[in-house]
This record gives structure tokens, C-alpha cells and sequence, in this order.
């Protein structure tokens, strides 16, 4: 192929390698030599006997992987959890999503847009066996796979040789599958969430009245002064008495994935949303509330809208597309938890409120406004977003006990975040699944009686457990705490002491597999 070096076009051929190689990294594939030079030999093919064909592939596939790199390099190619996470995210969502990514993602973007303009440049005349040559290249690397596939199923299964793993055709092919998957959970979730639930509960705690659950949203325990942080922007929950749990890590590191995974039960890989905690807490005897600052989609309804609906009473404050970026503070919810809270029942209530806490962009969170400046405005309306839930717990405890309820409220978040930007004036956090704090959330008990002595039988406000526990677990936790015994959740472990117990490091990633959460790296925040 000694043309190629001969060509005057030499540094187009360069830019057009380059130019395959970002957009197949950027697709979310493990990047592979064989098929950046594959998908090279395909376009020096076309571009040699159509250069319109050409640069329109070009320029397809080019803004394909554009569009989609904000996706590819932070949760890899369009499975079902990517896939997923597109259809139940709104697109103010989707917005505040992209203003958080990093530096590093605009410019991979930016830099897939101008190669394409250069490679629009390249001009190939090539000899009929020149091209036979890249075709032939470009069929055996592509296809040689799946045809291997083809040949070990005894020549049975034909649809094996469309099974190529070129991005350029496998992104579309696992897009599509990731589309139909999506879609088929949505008519199981929407078909099991009617099935009655097979719950055989035993009520044995008589001691409080009124449960409160608060789910926070994207918070990193590391950024709360009550697990260390210097700026005090948890003084409600720091001078509390409270249960403390040191080494709570949740379930997976977005939403959906981490509340399906507490919430209800999983079996056999299967989410079983009709036996949630609401449905327990119901087939107990509780009057229950779901009261939520996040959406619920009509037609597309996320797996967490459908276990909230479950609820004898549920409050969704941005019902329908949720499209809405204006400022929808989660204090609008009080006078919601409110009524909830002095509604008369003759029987127990629980009360779960899911927040819009922290969520990514912080400062739509706190109407850009912020008290303390720390690193970025991004970070300084982030640790405000954190009071301002401190704040709103403070004001459930004193409607509570003005009440005279004998309550108990717990705090948890769904997941946590990543540092990107990080050191710059432009500092944020994100989405990401890599890191140890994208796990790592708060968890904290409270109580209108809560007085706890240590060892030496003296009033401490805290009781710190830094026993390891999981969120893939968390459902026994509550059924615990809710003084529940059912047999599906009976554990040996004392979920809510020291005791050190197995499987209490495994957490799942945005591909919807089991990782070691020791094994990650660590997202510190820089002191210096």
C-alpha cells in the first residue's frame, strides 16, 4: 500500500485514523486497533468510489459520536441502563447534565467536529485492485467474528454474521436491542406493579407511631459537617441525637439503578417491584405516603415513580414530561409532609419524601444562591443545597413534636457524585460509577425519644456505627427499623450495631454488574 505514502493527502489519511479512533472511544467501546483500521480501510473504500457516500458517513457517524460522547465516556455504550437513563430523564435533565460535565468531554466533542471538517479533504483515486485490497481488509476484520460465530453453531444460526462488534454497526444494533429491552421492563414494571405482593409480615415494634423516610439526592457524605466536613452546613443533624452510619454505601451510583435495588426485592436478576417497601409497609398495616419532588412520566413512568405509587397517598410535584427548569425548591413539598403529619390515623403511618436534594446542577437547586464560597460556585451552591435539606428535616422535626408524635425519621441518599474540573474555578460533580464517593452517602437515624448512652452508660448525642453495611441490603435494614419481621428479610445480621457482616462491599455499576467497592478509586476533595 505503498500509495498511501506516496499521497499527497498524507495528513488527511492521519486525520481520518484519528478521527475513527475518538469515535469509537467515544461510543463507549473498549477501544480495539483491528476495527479503527477496519472502519479505515471502509471509508478509504468509499471515499475512493463516492466521495458524497463518503462524507456523508463521515459526517453521520461524526455528529452520531458528538452527540453521544457526553454518554459514551462517562457510562459506556448504549445498554440498557444508558439507554434507560435517556428515556426517563427529562430534558432539563439533560441539560443540567450536560452544563456538569468535564472540560475533557467538550473538547473530546470538539475535537471530533473539527477532524471531520479536515477529513472532509481527503481526495483518493485508487486502482480497481487497491480497492479490491481495503474492501477485503475492511470485510475480514469487520466480519471474521462473526463468521467464526456462524461456522461453531454448525451453520444454524445466519443472524450470527450481522453480529459484528464494529461500533459503527454494533452501536445501532445495541442501541435498538437496549431500546427493545427498556421498553419490555416498562410492560413488565407497569404489568408487576399490579400483581399483589407475597409479603407474610409480623408487626413486633410498637414503640413509634410515625415513620419518616427522607431520600436525599446526589449527596456525597464527605461534603456534610456532620461526617467531617469543616463548614458547618448540617447544624440541625450535628447537634441531633442520631444514629450515625459511617460506611453505608449505596446500591449503584445513579437514581434508578440504586432505588430499585433497595427498595424492592431482587431475585434471580429481577427487580420485583410489586414487593417494595410501600407494599410492605401496607400488608403491615401502615398508612402510607409518598410525597416526591421528582417526576413522574405518564406513559414512561421510572421504576421508582411506579413503587411510590403504590402508596395510599402520593404527591408527585412535577407530574407529566417534568420539562420545568424552573427553580422547584424542595421545601414547595412541606406543606404536603405537613398534612401528612397531623393527618389523624388510627394506625401507623410512613411517610417516605423523595428529595431533589443535591442533584446535578446544584445551582438550580439553590436559585444560584450560596453562603459559603468553596472552590467553585458549583461546589459553594452544592454544600447550600446540603443545608438547605438540613433545614428541611429541622422543620419535620419541629412539626413533628409540635405534634406530639411519637416519630422516628431516617435520612439516606440515593448516590453520590464525582469531582470534575477538579481545582479549577469551574469545579463540579457528576454522574460516574469509577469512584468510591460515588457510593459513599449519608445515613442517620433520629427520634422524638432518641437519648444514647456509651459504654460507660453516658448521654452522647451520637451512636456512630462504622460497621460496613450495603444498600443491596438496605430493605432488610428498614423492614428493621420499621419493626418488621418477614421472612424474605429475616438477616443475622444486627444491621444497626458494630457487627461486621458479609457481603457488605458489593455495589453495581452502570453496565448492571456486581463490582468490589474497595476496588475503586478514590474522588477525595482537595483541602489544599
Amino acid at each position: 500500500m505503498s500509495w498511501l505514502y506516496k499521497n499527497k493527502n498524507f495528513s488527511c489519511f492521519i486525520v481520518l485514523f484519528f478521527l475513527i479512533f475518538l469515535i469509537h472511544k467515544c461510543l463507549g467501546y473498549q477501544l480495539k486497533l483491528i476495527y479503527v483500521f477496519s472502519a479505515f480501510a471502509l471509508f478509504l473504500f468509499l471515499a475512493a468510489i463516492s466521495r458524497r457516500i463518503y462524507i456523508f458517513l463521515i459526517a453521520f457517524f461524526s455528529l452520531v459520536g458528538m452527540l453521544y460522547t457526553p454518554i459514551g465516556l462517562n457510562y459506556g455504550y448504549p445498554d440498557i441502563n444508558a439507554v434507560g437513563s435517556l428515556i426517563y430523564t427529562n430534558r432539563n435533565e439533560t441539560a443540567e447534565y450536560i452544563s456538569g460535565l468535564s472540560v475533557f468531554t467538550y473538547l473530546t466533542a470538539i475535537a471530533i467536529f473539527v477532524l471531520m471538517i479536515f477529513s472532509f479533504k481527503l481526495n483518493v483515486t485508487l486502482s480497481g485492485k487497491s480497492k479490491n485490497g481495503l474492501f477485503t481488509l475492511f470485510f475480514i476484520s469487520a466480519f471474521w467474528s462473526p463468521a467464526k460465530g456462524y461456522i461453531k453453531s454448525g451453520f444454524e444460526d445466519s443472524s450470527n454474521l450481522l453480529n459484528t462488534s464494529l461500533p459503527e454497526v454494533r452501536f445501532f444494533n445495541d442501541a435498538y436491542q437496549s431500546y427493545k429491552q427498556v421498553m419490555s421492563e416498562n410492560h413488565r414494571f407497569a404489568k408487576i406493579i399490579k400483581y399483589r405482593d407475597d409479603w407474610q409480615p409480623v408487626v413486633k415494634e410498637e414503640k413509634y407511631d410515625t415513620y419518616i423516610m427522607v431520600i436525599g439526592e446526589s449527596v456525597r457524605k464527605d461534603f456534610m459537617s456532620t461526617y467531617g466536613f469543616p463548614d458547618k452546613n448540617t447544624p440541625w443533624l450535628d447537634k441531633t441525637n442520631t444514629t450515625v452510619l459511617t460506611n453505608y454505601i449505596s446500591a449503584a451510583p445513579s437514581t434508578q439503578l440504586s432505588l430499585t435495588n433497595s427498595l424492592a426485592v431482587r431475585e434471580a436478576n429481577e427487580i420485583q417491584l410489586n414487593n417494595s417497601i410501600v407494599s410492605l409497609a401496607k400488608k403491615s398495616g401502615f398508612e402510607t405516603y409518598w410525597l416526591s419532588n421528582q417526576g413522574m412520566k405518564g406513559g414512561f413512568d421510572s421504576p421508582v415513580a411506579l413503587i411510590g405509587q403504590q402508596a395510599n397517598h402520593y404527591t408527585f410535584l412535577k407530574e407529566g414530561n417534568s420539562d420545568d427548569r424552573s427553580y422547584m425548591p424542595d421545601e414547595n413539598l412541606f406543606p404536603y409532609i405537613r398534612k401528612a403529619l397531623v393527618k389523624n390515623e388510627r394506625k401507623k403511618k410512613l411517610i417516605i419524601i423523595h428529595l431533589m436534594g443535591s442533584h446535578p446542577q446544584p445551582c438550580v437547586r439553590t436559585n444560584d444562591k450560596y453562603g459559603i464560597y468553596f472552590h467553585s460556585k458549583n461546589i459553594s451552591c452544592y454544600l447550600q443545597s446540603i443545608r438547605n435539606t438540613d433545614s428541611l428535616l429541622a422543620n419535620i422535626e419541629n412539626i413533628a413534636n409540635k405534634n406530639q408524635l411519637r416519630w422516628t425519621m431516617l435520612y439516606f441518599a440515593d448516590h453520590g457524585l464525582s469531582l470534575v474540573n477538579k481545582n479549577t474555578d469551574s469545579e463540579n460533580l457528576t454522574h460516574n460509577d469509577s469512584n468510591k464517593q460515588n457510593y459513599q452517602v449519608p445515613f442517620i437515624i433520629t427520634g422524638y425519644d432518641y437519648v444514647i448512652k456509651n459504654a460507660d452508660k453516658n448521654t452522647v448525642s451520637k451512636n456512630i456505627i462504622d460497621a460496613h453495611r450495603s444498600g443491596l441490603n438496605l430493605l432488610s435494614m428498614l423492614s428493621t427499623w420499621l419493626g418488621i419481621e418477614e421472612p424474605r428479610l429475616v438477616s443475622k445480621c444486627a444491621w444497626f450495631s458494630n457487627q461486621e457482616c458479609p457481603n457488605q462491599h458489593t455495589v453495581i455499576s452502570f453496565s448492571n454488574e456486581y463490582k468490589d467497592f474497595d476496588h475503586l478509586k478514590d474522588d477525595a476533595i482537595n483541602f489544599d
